[in-house]
């Protein structure tokens, strides 16, 4: 019998012993079937009674802090959870039905801060629940008191309910760590120099190579960065991977499984396998680089971690449509890469290889438009601490001098007390 008989043939009998089973396996697929639609309309309905606002940021004149700001303003937005809270934890609250509600239906809170570019003119965006407006408006204030922060509309409702269509294209992808979480990027205080005095460092503001890109745009195309944002409390997983660096050996699983296949082994007279031992290194037996790594590793871990996702999107119509710049938003980011630590590397993009190649493409902009719309959070969200989240995201310094960079033009003031009023 040759190979497409015996598959042929396995394939009759195989269909032969499932539809003679069916009511052993239906029941299980359709019960499969009802809970994830059930899990659906509760997802559905916990989204649909949120209310979104959307606030746009105009930056100050003259901003002589280092991205240290943002990184106090994220530390106080840790609050803003994506964590959901487990089952035994709601019931405890509030009973049964709430529970069972609750852990179908919630899903962690994401804040978007978003960078964009309408036609050349950037714009920073903060995407929020209603219900930390005050929260968010409060720490930029506190810290940029010369900022402006009004509420505006979604700047994508501008564009059409679906795209791609017959008169605009669009390019869009996700950006995600080459590495492990616990491998930190390079951040702000790497950027900077010793400048004249001990307390003037010459600053380079990672965001000025993204703020140059985005002020080539044209009218007509739109480029986004978004960034997706909610705290947590499982910080950075490190101790694998430094345990991984010292060359420490694993440790055995001795699980249920290994069990029962140690107590088979016994039945039958096997001799256990002894894992050879091998000595471990402390750490001033390991290199200066292993060393540096370790230390980088522990000292990001000791921030406040942060859930991040990061997408960005590029709409233009197709007369006027530029292939190379979603190329611009991939070089701002690897300055932020580091050989021995981590880095950002593209994720699932908009681009597509193989068979059908413009059907997959066209597949995967239909989705990661619907996932830019919603900013709906990464399948695997990256855990970032708040330094290199403020790294990414932050108001440009001083030094970024561009036209297409809307700025406050004037300083308001308190106006002198006494005052009479009527």
């Amino acid at each position: 019998m040759d190979s497409i008989s015996l598959i042929i043939s396995v394939f009759k009998n195989t269909t032969i012993i499932l539809w003679s089973y069916w009511w052993i396996w239906l029941p299980v697929v359709l019960v499969l079937a009802a809970f994830q639609a059930f899990k659906d309309l509760k997802r559905s309905e916990y989204l649909a009674g949120l209310k979104w606002v959307t606030l746009e940021i105009k930056i100050p004149q003259e901003i002589l802090k280092s991205p240290k700001s943002m990184e106090q303003i994220f530390s106080a937005l840790h609050v803003v959870s994506g964590d959901v809270k487990s089952w035994r934890e709601t019931l405890d609250k509030g009973g049964i039905m709430a529970a069972w509600n609750y852990q179908w239906g919630k899903v962690g809170d994401v804040t978007s801060f978003e960078i964009v570019s309408l036609g050349g003119v950037i714009h920073f965006y903060i995407r929020c629940l209603e219900q930390y407006r005050n929260l968010i408006e409060a720490q930029i204030y506190g810290y940029f008191s010369d900022a402006e922060i009004f509420l505006t509309t979604d700047y994508l409702t501008e564009l059409p309910a679906a795209l791609p269509n017959e008169q605009m294209d669009l390019a869009s992808g996700e950006v995600i760590l080459a590495k492990e979480d616990a491998y930190p990027i390079k951040t702000y205080p790497e950027f900077e120099e010793q400048g004249a005095g001990k307390d003037d460092p010459k600053r380079v503001d990672p965001l000025a190579s993204l703020v140059e890109s985005m002020a080539l745009m044209i009218p007509g195309e739109v480029l986004g960065l978004q960034i997706l944002v909610s705290g947590t409390e499982k910080g950075k997983d490190i101790q694998p991977v430094i345990d991984k660096i010292m060359e420490k050996p694993a440790k055995p699983r001795n699980d249920a499984l290994d069990q029962i296949l140690s107590f088979i082994d016994s039945l039958f007279g096997a001799t256990p396998t002894v894992p050879e031992k091998k000595d471990e290194k402390s750490f001033s037996q390991l290199g200066p680089g292993k060393q540096d790594i370790i230390k980088a590793i522990e000292k990001a871990a000791a921030k406040l971690p942060f859930k991040v996702g990061i997408r960005f999107l590029y709409v233009a119509p197709k007369d006027r449509f530029n292939k190379g710049r979603p190329a611009g938003v991939f070089a701002s980011f690897k300055q932020f890469s580091t050989m021995n630590l981590n880095a950002f590397k593209p994720g699932f993009s908009s681009d597509a290889k193989g068979r059908n190649k413009e059907y997959k493409s066209y597949v995967n902009k239909v989705t990661l438009f619907k996932r830019y719309s919603s900013r709906s959070q990464l399948d695997k969200p990256f855990t970032l601490n708040s330094e290199e989240l403020a790294t990414i995201y932050h108001f440009p310094d001083a030094g970024v001098v561009s036209g297409a960079l809307p700025r406050v033009e004037a300083k308001k003031g308190e106006p002198p007390s006494g005052l009479p009023t009527a």
